[in-house]
């Protein structure tokens, strides 16, 4: 071999070293830039309660029950978050069908959910927040629980992966104050919910959801897929369906279909 082309090799090599000490800070530029964007829809998402953000949502809310019976609810949610503590207020309008013929649909306000939540530790891949919501009675019997209730939690959130995360929240809901012709409350929900974001801006939830009633001596498993996408500028279209595996609740309570947006600050 020469020593020109010793020489054309040593410059080809030093062409590749060169080319890959400037790649390389870029990909990793680029691995932190992803990350940070799907940390971003995470916490703009609202999925995960230990990721807190100002925000403004409306959601339509539809429940297909037995025997042509109906009801639509519109939600509005008005969330603050400031540092780890976010306090939010949902008021509610129900519009109700009885399924019977010729009777039409019903509408008025149903009760508003207040509550307050405390993402208190948050490092590396483990996440924990305390919350309570109070449903305050505000809707007129039919249309509201005529209940004022306390539901505390507490959420477990784990991170996979920068773009995959597991969380476990156990909720106990309870009745402060309420007419004695109404059955007590005594009611434990248990949420575990799986959670995938994409660079795309798509985010897939998967929730099982057990409900133990104490009081009337019933327990429910409630499935939910969810599906969202981020439009950018702090828009997020969210959809989801909760479908029953009891009959008995499948009648009472129906299919619900969720569409809603939510905008962040």
């Amino acid at each position: 071999m020469t020593i020109n082309s010793h020489k054309l090799s040593f410059i080809q090599f030093l062409k590749k070293l060169f080319l890959l000490f400037f790649f390389l800070p870029c990909l990793n530029t680029f691995a932190q830039t992803d990350s940070l964007a799907i940390e971003k829809l995470r916490t703009e998402s609202g999925v995960d309660p230990t990721r807190v953000n100002s925000r403004v949502g409306f959601s339509t809310l539809y429940f297909d029950k037995a025997n042509n019976a109906s009801s639509i609810s519109n939600k509005f949610s008005v969330v603050l978050g400031v540092n780890r503590w976010s306090f939010s207020i949902k008021p509610e309008i129900i519009s109700f069908h009885n399924g019977i013929a010729g009777t039409g649909f019903e509408t008025a306000f149903s009760d508003i959910k207040f509550s307050i939540l405390n993402a208190f530790y948050v490092k590396g891949k483990n996440s924990l927040a305390g919350s309570v919501e109070f449903s305050l009675p505000f809707g007129k019997q039919g249309f509201g629980s005529q209940i004022f209730t306390a539901t505390p939690a507490i959420t477990y959130s784990y991170t996979i992966n920068p773009s995959l995360f597991l969380a476990v929240q156990p909720q106990y809901a309870f009745a402060i104050a309420k007419d004695n012709l109404y059955p007590d409350l005594s009611v434990l929900t248990n949420r575990i919910f799986i959670a995938k974001f994409t660079k795309t801006g798509m985010f897939y939830v998967f929730e099982p959801r057990t409900i133990f009633d104490f009081e009337n001596e019933n327990f429910d498993l409630i499935l939910s897929p969810i599906i969202g996408k981020s439009l950018g500028a702090g828009f997020n279209l969210i959809g989801l369906m909760e479908i029953p595996t009891k009959q008995s609740t499948l009648n009472n309570r129906g299919v619900l279909y969720q569409i809603g947006f939510n905008k962040n600050f």
